[in-house]
Order: structure tokens, then C-alpha cells, then sequence
């Protein structure tokens, strides 16, 4: 049974975007035989270092003795955890580049901070990069950001998925019912962490002055706001469909799973033209309508033309296209295909270099 160690920066969790998505390549592998194991740093950057600005090399050095520990035959790295090399081949997973999300973030945090994550960070990232074996990108947007900002060429696309069976289109009225949610007025729903890189303060603000309420499924929420909580699955799905639209203005994407899961469920979601919606975009361009840049004024406007515009057909429209290249069951044959590649392609030089040598030690003996 082969062993594939997928390194996260919580391995405990599944909240986040990358968390998520190293769950699920963790079930997609598992359920084609694999032995899998989420692992993460040892220990946290100290103080100290994050203050020199070496803390994320440490936190990445410190998962890769993990991952070489466990001998696997694969071994799958994300962000900014990777580097260096190992025994067995590694994949290493941008999910967007710390370089375009830390400048996207200018003005929303310190200078300071921007420096030491474009510094620290983004060399960790990059050393990730340039030492794996097979470079996988979440959208086409994060693979040209990686060739034009690390100079990585030959990456290979695979966008984020969704459960297309678990998210998916249902009634209004028996979801709100089932969260305890009014069933009367107009609600907008935010899913994910509730900070400012995500536009959260965008969106309460907005929302509240295109007459919505505004619903947070997280683990944090403003006054003003109603707060479910971190949701399950199934319990998020109801979230979606008792919501008259999400809403994500956030400055900067790779493949979003909140994009993604909303369209699964025919809900319409106020977001911004960045990562993988650049990608939907060329296919559905009348989802532009939608779209708004990361501003209170812009977000609010589409809210309030809400109403006016044919969602239903822009809806399906999505859900059809995330149907046929995000679902699930796609995204986990293309990671396994990936993965049985790299690991076949690793032995047969091994099997080769142990028939040469047996052949060497052969005309000794003659």
C-alpha cells in the first residue's frame, strides 16, 4: 500500500482554504488504497524569529523532517511548507502566491508585515517550488503569478472541487427554518475567516445598506451581524440555500471553495474578478454583472441591482460549468493519476540502477 504525507499548516483543522483541500486530496488518494497522514510543523515559529523573519523557513524545514520521518512514497507540500529535498518525489501546491496576497493587503496591514511576509515568506515559497518534483497551480491565475514571480515554468492547473451531490440547490424557506434563521427578509452570507483581506468589513457595511442582514458562517463575526458559527457540510449547505446571495469581496483569491460551494448550490455570490473567477469569467462573462471591486460603494450597487438581474439564469450557468470541471470525483481521479505517475516514474529508475548493478556484480563472479 503506498504512503502519501500531505503537509498542512494546521493539520487539525479543515477550516481554511488549504486545510480543506488537504483533507480532501488526503480522502481522494485514501480512497483509491492510499495510507495517508496530514502533518505540519513541529513546533510554531518562536517570537524571535518571526521577528528576524526566518520563521516560516523554520516552520518549513520543521514540516519536511516530519514528512521525511514518516517515509512515504509521495509526499504533497503547500504554500510556503516545503523545501529541500527528499527520498520519495513531492508535489508542491500553490494556492496563489504570498508575493500578489501579501501586496494585495497593502494599506490593510502594517509596512512592516508586507516586508517580512514578501521576504520571509516568499522565499520559503519559492525554495518550495523550485525543489518539487511536479509544481500543481489551484487556478490559471496562480500559475501565471508563480512563472512571472518565481520563474517556475511547466506547473500544472488543477482548480480547487466541490461535492456536487453534498452542495446543491434546495428550498429557501425549510433551510432558513432549519438554522432558526427569519423566514421573512432579504439575508447575505458570508462563509470563511472574517478579516479584512476577505473584505469583511466591506460586506457588513454594504449589506447593511442594500437592506440585508448580514449571516457569518465562521469562526468570528462583527456586531450587527448573525453568527452560525463553523458549520459541517451539511450544515453549510443550508446556510447557502437560505441565503439570497453571498457575498465575498475579497482582494485576492486563488480557487476560493466558498466560490465554488455557492454556485454548487444555484446561489448567486457578490465577489471579485480575482483567481479563479477570471477563469468562469471567459466562460459565463455574464456573471460580470456580479462581479465588484473590493469597495463598499461598488458591492452595495450590485446588491441593490440585485433584483434586476436574471440570477437564475447566471446561476445555472455557473453551476453547470463547476459542475463539469470542479466536482469532486474529477478532481480526485486527476490527483490520483498525478500521484500513481510520480510514484511510478520514482521506481522504475530504482528497479533499472538494481538490474545494472546485479548485473555488474554478475561478470565479477565470471
Amino acid at each position: 500500500m503506498p504512503r502519501a504525507i500531505v503537509l498542512s499548516p494546521n493539520p487539525t483543522s479543515s477550516i481554511g482554504g488549504v486545510e480543506r483541500m488537504c483533507v480532501l486530496v488526503a480522502r481522494a488518494l485514501e480512497q483509491a488504497g492510499w495510507e495517508t497522514a496530514i502533518l505540519g510543523p513541529r513546533t510554531p515559529q518562536s517570537r524571535l524569529q518571526f521577528r528576524a523573519g526566518v520563521g516560516y523557513l523554520a516552520m518549513a524545514r520543521s514540516a519536511m523532517r516530519a514528512a521525511s520521518a514518516a517515509a512515504p512514497d509521495l509526499v504533497i507540500s503547500n504554500g510556503y511548507l516545503g523545501g529541500g529535498h527528499t527520498q520519495a518525489p513531492r508535489i508542491h501546491v500553490y494556492h496563489g502566491t504570498l508575493l500578489a496576497g501579501t501586496r494585495a493587503l497593502a494599506g490593510l496591514i502594517p509596512r512592516r508585515e508586507v516586508l517580512r511576509r514578501s521576504a520571509a515568506a516568499g522565499t520559503a515559497e519559492l525554495l518550495a517550488g523550485r525543489t518539487a518534483s511536479r509544481v500543481v497551480c489551484v487556478s490559471d491565475q496562480t500559475a501565471t503569478e508563480v512563472r512571472r514571480l518565481y520563474r517556475l515554468a511547466g506547473t500544472t492547473v488543477i482548480p480547487n472541487c466541490v461535492d456536487t451531490e453534498t452542495f446543491s440547490p434546495g428550498g429557501r424557506a425549510a433551510a432558513r427554518a432549519s438554522l432558526g434563521l427569519p423566514a421573512a427578509g432579504r439575508c447575505a452570507l458570508f462563509v470563511g475567516r472574517f478579516d479584512p483581506g476577505k473584505g469583511t468589513h466591506i460586506a457588513l457595511e454594504a449589506a447593511v445598506r442594500a437592506g440585508y442582514q448580514l449571516i457569518v458562517a465562521g469562526n468570528g463575526a462583527p456586531p450587527g451581524a448573525r453568527h452560525l458559527g463553523v458549520l459541517a457540510p451539511e450544515q453549510l449547505v443550508e446556510a447557502y440555500r437560505a441565503c439570497d446571495c453571498v457575498l465575498l469581496p475579497s482582494r485576492y483569491e486563488g480557487c476560493s471553495f466558498t466560490v465554488l460551494e455557492s454556485m454548487a448550490c444555484g446561489r448567486p455570490i457578490i465577489t471579485t474578478a480575482v483567481g479563479w473567477m477570471k477563469t468562469l469569467l471567459e466562460h459565463v462573462p455574464g456573471y460580470a454583472q456580479l462581479c465588484a471591486a473590493p469597495q463598499r460603494e461598488q458591492v452595495q450597487a450590485v446588491l441593490e441591482a440585485l433584483r434586476g438581474i436574471d440570477t437564475a439564469r447566471l446561476t445555472e450557468e455557473a453551476r453547470a460549468f463547476v459542475s463539469a470541471h470542479n466536482d469532486f470525483r474529477q478532481w480526485a481521479n486527476e490527483w490520483r493519476e498525478l500521484a500513481d505517475e510520480l510514484v511510478s516514474a520514482h521506481r522504475r529508475p530504482s528497479i533499472a540502477d538494481s538490474r545494472r548493478g546485479g548485473e555488474r556484480r554478475a561478470r565479477k563472479r565470471r
